[in-house]
């Protein structure tokens, strides 16, 4: 199986190793979002915010403080800046503000390098197709200097890099698009639970200070 792989690797032509370039890309970027959004995001929101709550309503904000200093990812750092200013007095205009403000620098960490298994797809799908028509190209013009009896074997050579390197290219590109839409998927609900979260959290902070 692997002499089998590594046959059609080689046989494949120079773009093979332009897209495995690309697949390893495609695999980095992926566990990495992976990482992030089902270890560093795996909190739930409306848990952590009754939580807490409950640690306010005991006037406990080191405990409060404690359970957001854990987490680092986009919902715990826009509690954390609402706790924040809670604690320093500010009004609810200003806690307001205030998450919009750490917002705009949190929120795009959710969709942060996506996008590029989508570019990933494309660039293989671009790759298989440039190297089919190169493959062919050079098959049909080496037919020229090349005695009538190999000129079949030559260009069953050339017709096989080609369709080796579409078939490789789409190797890629599928996995890519499939893992896009998933991990796509798990950003809006990420989303969803930070809207929830911080809007739960501020209507709290409303309630206490009235």
């Amino acid at each position: 199986m692997i002499e089998t792989l590594a046959r059609w690797y080689s046989d494949g032509g120079p773009f093979m190793g332009v897209i495995l370039g690309v697949m390893a890309l495609a695999v980095a970027v992926s566990l990495e979002r992976l990482i992030f959004y089902y270890l560093i995001c795996k909190r739930k929101g409306t848990v952590l915010v009754s939580e807490l709550a409950r640690s306010l309503n005991d006037n406990k904000i080191e405990q409060a403080r404690n359970l957001l200093s854990r987490g680092k990812d986009p919902k715990t750092m826009l509690l954390k800046t609402a706790l924040e200013r809670f604690d320093a007095g500010m009004s609810i205009e200003e806690i307001q503000e205030g998450l919009e403000e750490e917002a705009i620098k949190q929120v795009p960490r959710l969709s942060q390098r996506l996008n590029y298994l989508t570019l990933f797809a494309n660039i293989a799908t671009l790759l298989g197709l440039l190297g089919t028509i190169t493959g062919l190209q050079l098959s049909f013009s080496s037919l020229a200097n090349v005695e009538a009896a190999k000129k079949a074997a030559m260009l069953a050579s050339g017709i096989s890099q080609a369709m080796l390197t579409t078939a490789f290219g789409l190797i890629v590109a599928i996995p890519c698009m499939v893992i896009y839409t998933f991990l796509y998927n798990k950003q809006s609900q990420l989303v969803k639970d930070l809207d929830e979260a911080t809007v739960k959290f501020l209507n709290y902070l409303k309630k206490k200070k009235s």
